[in-house]
């Protein structure tokens, strides 16, 4: 009863929230402050060196672990995308688990992929903004980093769904900093574009958001919606019928004719050129010199 009243409470609260897809920076200032401390201070001292460190462990095992921490995650993404309607890929989210907890060693491999069994990632953030709920405003959480109001709640009600609800705070803690430091690798490519940018908090803002956009659209995005609305104008103002025939030349045009007519004769001196080399014996005797010694 106590988990069901913390989603009602969820969903009243989003409810009110703003439905826009792209939330107002309500708490910027706050948010700015946010964004120093975890970028300039946590991450450039603590994260960045952390990560560096954590690569030196082998791939095999820093690959088990996170395939290990992945499937703890499965039942709620099967939970999901049945919430969704994805009847689906809820059912071989569910088959995934089960193979890569029995054959995978608790999931330390991943041989569903193998299988034909992609991963399906839907989380309750993902889920109430696919049932409408608005997004509310952004909010850049110490630590934690970029999220919205919805998002914010969709992952703590994430932690409700067996087996991340059987997790004690320090194995839930551990789950969130080796997850951490897998994105911190995965990020290192992109860091130049950042260090670049004009102003780092707007863009991890707008990166964030598309981000989220797409995933909650399942990557329908408005640009598609776009050039479809394009194409039907195209069609309307063009229609299907040709163009006015008194504007298209009746008899198209015959390239070997072109090739072979001759130009109007009016036009060509009657006496054609003669193309035979200059003889020798008609050069003006002036313009030869003979070189002696």
């Amino acid at each position: 009863m106590g988990r069901l009243l913390v989603i009602m409470f969820t969903l009243l609260f989003l409810s009110g929230c703003a439905s826009t897809s792209t939330p107002d920076d309500l708490l910027e200032s706050v948010n700015r402050k946010s964004w120093y401390f975890n970028y300039q201070i946590m991450d450039k001292h603590l994260l960045k060196p952390a990560a560096e460190g954590y690569e030196y462990v082998p791939h095999s095992i820093r690959n088990g672990v996170t395939n290990l921490l992945s499937n703890l995650s499965e039942p709620l993404y099967a939970v999901n995308n049945l919430l969704q309607g994805k009847v689906t890929d809820s059912g071989s989210t569910v088959l995934r688990f089960v193979l890569n907890t029995t054959i995978g060693l608790v999931g330390i491999f991943d041989p569903a992929t193998g299988m034909g069994l992609p991963k399906k990632e839907e989380t309750f953030a993902q889920t109430f903004g696919a049932w409408g709920i608005g997004n509310g405003p952004y909010i850049m959480w110490p630590v934690y980093g970029a999220s919205t109001a919805r998002n914010t709640v969709g992952d703590f009600v994430d932690i409700f769904v067996y087996p991340l609800s059987i997790l004690s705070f320090e194995q839930r803690a551990g789950k969130f900093v080796v997850e951490g430091l897998d994105s911190r690798i995965e990020f290192q490519q992109y860091e130049p574009i950042l260090d670049g940018s004009l102003d780092p908090y707007g863009y991890v803002k707008d990166v964030y958001l598309q981000r989220d956009a797409h995933l909650v659209n399942d990557g329908q995005t408005d640009e598609i919606e776009t050039d479809e609305f394009d194409m039907e104008l195209d069609d309307e103002l063009l229609g299907d019928e040709p163009l006015d025939n008194e504007l298209v030349d009746e008899q198209p045009l015959d390239i070997k004719t072109l090739e072979t007519k001759p130009l109007n004769n009016q036009a060509v001196d009657d006496k054609p050129v003669d193309d035979k080399p200059i003889d020798d014996k008609k050069v003006d005797d002036k313009t030869h010199f003979e070189i002696t010694d």
